[in-house]
């Protein structure tokens, strides 16, 4: 399907805005002093790149709700999108790997790389702690929260609803691919703190 002019334009602005927010989270991920926490981030930044540019751009099915929103997306909405993929991955990581991570130590590395205001610090703890209580809630609660957070939506469909839930669940997935493709978890976290 060929693209307008305006349709063109808008893109480029969109791919700017997200690449944009990319070297900035990228630029803050590689300055963090603790290399297991500083490659975790940068691989989350370039995982949510690659999500960003297949939801935005070339994923053209019916209801993607990214694609669909696409106009509203501008400089602060780049940095959001990036923001909930460090919190989303943040806190999944941490749900599976409890035994092995802290909360306390991983938000304050998160808060360093995403910049996360005293807001987004309180939004990321109710989510955290909404995964830990209520974990059959996570999802649900995550996708409304990324509509509301991220363009202001404050009503989703069903249909919606489940496609973010889905997005996030696959996020995730292909993220932890990459990241553990060659390395296993426990390795990285090993050579980090052994040395």
């Amino acid at each position: 399907m060929k693209l307008g002019r305006k349709e063109r334009e808008m893109e480029r602005e969109a791919r700017g805005y997200l690449d944009m927010a990319r070297e900035k989270f990228l630029e803050r991920a590689f300055a963090l002093e603790n290399l297991f926490y500083s490659g975790f981030y940068v691989q989350c930044i370039e995982s949510t790149a690659a999500d960003g540019y297949e939801m935005f751009f070339e994923d053209r099915s019916a209801a993607n709700f990214f694609r669909e929103n696409i106009a509203l997306l501008d400089e602060r909405g780049a940095q959001r999108f990036y923001k909930l993929a460090g919190i989303h991955h943040t806190i999944r990581v941490l749900r599976r790997r409890k035994k092995e991570l802290k909360w306390e130590e991983m938000k304050e590395e998160m808060r360093r790389v995403y910049q996360l205001d005293e807001v987004e610090m309180e939004m990321a703890e109710i989510l955290y702690r909404c995964a830990c209580l209520y974990q059959n809630r996570f999802p649900d609660l995550f996708s409304r929260t990324t509509a509301r957070y991220l363009f202001h939506l404050t009503w989703l469909t069903p249909f919606l609803l489940a496609f973010l839930m889905n997005f996030w669940y696959n996020s995730y997935s292909s993220f932890m691919a990459s990241y553990t493709g060659y390395v296993p978890f426990h390795i990285r976290r090993k050579r980090v703190t052994a040395g």
